[in-house]
């Protein structure tokens, strides 16, 4: 497990971006070696702490789900003529730009409000992607 910081924050979510050259695709995992969580904000007794808890998942959550987006919309901009790793590059970079914003827009989760505007806005746009999927394989 890595060393949590002593800042303010609760948690960090590592994400490793990965290509497959044989599929021609970009793919993200979740890295929980190098992620990491306060340990009095897991499983915690005091109900306080269980709902910073919860909103604290929540906002990790959406960090992940950010970078599946920006990996699926890369995978969906392929060509073969597309230098992999190039593409792979500047979706890391795509990614943390848009993860660094919503961190300083949502004040890392605690403007609720922001919060939960920016978790509409990420499903709607998986959806909508969902549906740019289906009819691509028409």
């Amino acid at each position: 497990m890595p060393r949590v910081p002593e800042d303010k924050r609760g948690a960090e979510t590592a994400i490793r971006f990965l290509f497959h050259p044989s599929e021609r695709k970009l793919a993200i995992a979740f890295d929980h070696e190098h992620s990491w969580v306060k340990p009095d904000l897991v499983e915690p007794e005091n109900p306080i702490l269980w709902k910073i808890s919860e909103q604290l998942l929540a906002h990790e959550q959406v960090h992940f789900l950010i970078s599946c987006l920006v990996v699926r919309q890369a995978n969906f901009s392929l060509t073969k003529q597309n230098d992999l790793l190039k593409v792979l590059e500047l979706t890391k970079l795509v990614a943390q730009r848009l993860n660094l914003q919503y961190d300083a827009d949502t004040n890392h989760g605690l403007n609720l409000e922001v919060q939960q505007l920016w978790e509409a806005e990420v499903m709607r746009q998986f959806q909508e992607l969902g549906i740019q999927a289906n009819t691509r394989s028409l």
